[in-house]
């Protein structure tokens, strides 16, 4: 007992220092790479990020089946030898060229496909970007078991800011959708050298069967659920760029990296951390459930406000940072801000199952999300984009909410515990909501785009931070202590 009581705080220390590293340095990224898209989009057509978009359906996709769901094993188990990492990089380099290869064939259908010869270019050239997953996917693996998240997110801050430059120059110069392409493979390059330098291991080539047997026992369901949500996540991008074309398909992919930035930049970068973090106590229930109950709170405390604020401001935002071009982005990026809340609250359900060792359960539920969602996307698909954008946002809210109770019931954790842990930002949500209306109402149309966008802000944040601190006391101890100034 004594030894546990004096690992757990060692553990609680760094899974605190590891998260505000990953939402630091994931902030300042997401913060560069929106002032990029800000950037470009003055400078390119809705129809050039639908274009991007198409692309990206077909390298995310190699980028899923690439991973073949062995780095959670690799994480996830204890007494690992180095012919698991060799196996695994191995199979990682095999699987660059076959993907390789089958993209450069395939191309010219896909093209096809969408009705735009564009594409096949763009897609021979992203494809090489399989080369440079193969040689960073060890590297990765083996600094998230090192808890080295502070490498990590300088490196994908210093990736990003690479991305920045080159798409950000390339538009001006008028290379048009190209600019996004070689962006993409230069931030790729500096990401994986970087990964590579900062570990100082290498894993050269070799094939073990017994290694391979022992990591696919587990891995196996995780590569089918990351492919099944692969589709559901895509899906929508397929439908809308083949049948309603590249400028609905813009629209609709820049609203969805909008509501994404929570998801992928605070969210999962989070449970990046808690990951190994709550694999190393799944067998300790009661710390387990604790360091779940402080992530569902912090989570909570962040992202809901920034959804329900952003569905308040979407129509000065977007007329402010992408133009008179962009209108019809603020009605899809209102709906999309239920989309980007579920997403999150899904990561949270996700990383339980996955640190019990349970990842059928996330399968099964991405299943049931793949089926409901084909039938949804095809009867709104004849009633427009807003109607396409209302049925995804409905079906993944409602398969959210059912992940996440099954979430709880696996782990033991009460569900009144839950709501109880969500009451503050809930509350506090749904104050600044009814204030931001008001506010909304009583604004002289004679205030400025800007003007208007400012006080919006100013006062939901206001509202927000006033009504969570007046229901929760104790809520300034928790946050000084996340941020380092509380007692240890």
């Amino acid at each position: 007992m004594l030894s546990q009581k004096n690992e757990n705080p060692t553990l609680q220390q760094k899974s605190v220092r590891g998260i505000k590293w990953q939402i630091s340095t994931e902030v300042l990224a997401r913060a560069i790479r929106l002032a990029t898209m800000f950037v470009l989009a003055h400078l390119l057509l809705p129809a050039d990020f639908g274009l991007i978009g198409m692309a990206l359906i077909f390298t995310q996709l190699a980028y899923v089946l690439f991973d073949l769901g062995l780095s959670v094993p690799l994480i996830l188990k204890k007494d690992l030898q180095p012919i698991h990492y060799q196996t695994t990089f191995t199979i990682f380099l095999v699987l660059a060229l076959i993907f390789y290869s089958l993209l450069f064939l395939f191309a010219p259908l896909i093209a096809q496909f969408f009705k735009n010869d564009q594409l096949i270019a763009i897609l021979r050239w992203l494809s090489l970007v399989f080369f440079l997953y193969a040689f960073r996917g060890i590297p990765s693996v083996r600094l998230t078991k090192q808890l080295r998240f502070r490498a990590l997110g300088i490196l994908q801050l210093s990736s990003t800011l690479i991305y920045a430059l080159i798409a950000a120059s390339m538009a001006v110069m008028g290379f048009g959708v190209w600019s996004f392409v070689l962006a993409i493979i230069g931030q790729e390059v500096v990401f994986t050298l970087g990964s590579i330098v900062v570990l100082k291991e290498w894993y050269g080539l070799k094939f073990s069967r017994a290694a391979l047997a022992e990591l696919s026992s587990f891995g196996g369901t995780v590569f089918l659920t990351r492919i099944v949500g692969y589709l559901n996540v895509n899906l929508p991008n397929i439908v809308i760029g083949r049948w309603l074309g590249e400028n609905a398909l813009g629209y609709y992919s820049v609203g969805y990296q909008l509501v994404d930035f929570p998801v992928q930049r605070i969210s999962k970068n989070v449970l990046r951390v808690m990951f190994p973090t709550l694999s190393r106590v799944q067998d300790q229930p009661l710390e387990f459930n604790r360091l779940y109950q402080e992530t569902v709170r912090g989570i909570l405390l962040v992202n809901l406000p920034l959804f329900t604020g952003m569905a308040f401001i979407a129509p000065e935002f977007v007329q402010i940072f992408y133009g008179d071009k962009w209108q019809p982005l603020i009605p899809i990026l209102q709906i999309l801000t239920v989309v980007g809340l579920a997403r999150s609250l899904w990561t949270l359900a996700s990383v339980v199952v996955l640190a019990k060792g349970k990842p059928e359960k996330e399968l099964k539920m991405n299943l049931i999300y793949f089926v409901l969602l084909t039938l949804v996307l095809f009867v709104s698909l004849f009633h427009g984009l807003l109607m396409v954008v209302t049925g995804v946002a409905i079906v993944i809210f409602a398969l959210t909410v059912l992940f996440l109770i099954q979430s709880t019931k696996l782990m033991q954790f009460p569900l009144p515990q839950w709501i109880k842990t969500a009451r503050t930002s809930v509350i506090s949500s749904l104050v600044m909501a009814v204030s931001l209306w008001l506010v909304r109402s009583l604004l002289s149309q004679s205030v400025g785009l800007a003007g208007r966008l400012f006080l919006l802000v100013f006062m939901g944040s206001a509202v927000y931070f006033l009504s969570a601190f007046l229901l929760e006391p104790g809520l300034k101890n928790y946050l000084a202590k996340f941020l380092g100034r509380g007692t240890k």
